[in-house]
């Protein structure tokens, strides 16, 4: 199976740029999850649009965000977690833009091939295959809140127009293979 990272386009000229959190605003934000039923409340994120600004489907600062389009479609690969809705503000010009906070369930999905960096960030990850069993997720031991999903997944996205998403290719070994390296 073919595994992809999700993340937001940085070379779109005009994109909204939302301010970024620190580490701590984060952590606090992401480790809040959502439940259907019982979503916690909208977060509101100030931005500074330009007369030629872009809301890209996809963002990663300040953590990974989706359009609502988006959202439609991963909740058919995700029918079982809360959202939580973020409102990108623009008060001088009085618009409001929804986004939801894209929390997958974290797995324990890298292999013993996977290196990090001396500070504890990703270098660069490969995935055990055989961990993996659900479409949409994050790793569980990294700091980084990167969202990865299957092949499927980024098929369906990829035939509908969305702007603003790029999909990078993870390598994947499965189990009986981690210890010949």
């Amino acid at each position: 199976m073919r595994y992809f990272q999700l993340l937001g386009d940085d070379r779109i000229t005009h994109a909204i740029r939302p301010p970024a959190w620190s580490l701590l605003q984060q952590r606090e934000v992401l480790s809040a999850v959502s439940y259907p039923g019982a979503e916690l409340p909208p977060l509101t994120i100030p931005v500074h649009e330009d007369k030629y600004a872009i809301y890209p489907d996809m963002l990663n600062v300040p953590a990974p965000l989706v359009s609502d389009q988006v959202k439609q479609l991963l909740e058919k690969y995700l029918p079982t977690i809360g959202w939580r809705a973020v409102m990108l503000s623009d008060i001088d010009r009085g618009s409001q833009n929804l986004y939801w906070l894209l929390q997958p369930p974290a797995i324990e999905a890298h292999s013993m091939q996977s290196t990090f960096r001396p500070d504890g960030t990703l270098e660069q990850l490969v995935l055990n295959h055989e961990k993996i069993h659900q479409p949409v997720f994050q790793v569980k031991g990294l700091r980084e809140p990167y969202v990865y999903i299957n092949l499927a997944a980024a098929e369906s996205l990829l035939r509908r127009s969305y702007t603003g998403i790029r999909l990078i290719r993870i390598p994947t070994i499965a189990a009986d293979q981690q210890h010949q390296i």
